[in-house]
Parts: structure tokens; sequence; C-alpha cells
């Protein structure tokens, strides 16, 4: 019998974007590539305030910190302008 592969179930939580050196409160949602950690690509999605994610989107590149503290390079892809939820792949 053949077992298909197991989904990793994405990493959530309550966390800080950086922008600009000001951290903006954010909730998350992460799934890194091969479940083990930022070193091997992910992606995901954070939700706040609009005009926060709106910045982001123009921005490119941003950190996204952790509830435990680690910070990722981020960069955010995609972003419906007001809407409260942007989509970002690991750099």
């Amino acid at each position: 019998m053949a077992f298909g592969k197991v989904s990793k179930a994405p990493r959530t939580g309550s966390g800080a974007l950086v922008l600009e050196r000001e951290e903006r409160a954010v909730a998350f949602s992460v799934l890194f590539a091969d479940g083990q950690g930022a070193k091997r690509g992910g992606k995901g999605s954070i939700t706040a305030d609009a005009e926060v994610l709106r910045q982001a989107f123009r921005s490119g590149e941003c950190r996204l910190v952790l509830d435990d503290g680690v910070a990722l390079r981020i960069a955010v892809i995609a972003h419906t302008d007001g809407g409260d939820t942007a989509y970002f792949e690991l750099r």
C-alpha cells in the first residue's frame, strides 16, 4: 500500500510586521516548504489593518517577527487594496 505525502499544518499566531523600523501588530499563518523552518522557503498570509498591508505590499521586502521571536524575511506578493489580508513568500 502506498501512502501519499502528509500535508503539513501551517504555523499560526500573532506577531509583528517590521516596516521602516516600526513594528506593526499582525496575525500570521505560514507554511514552511518542508515543515522544518524558514531555510527552505515557504509562503503564508498576514492579517492586519489595510493601510499596514498596503505599505508592506508597496515596500516589497520586509520582516515578519513570529510570536517566538523568529524573524523572517518576506515579500508581500498579493494584497487587495482595502483588504485586511495579504499573502507573502519567504525570502
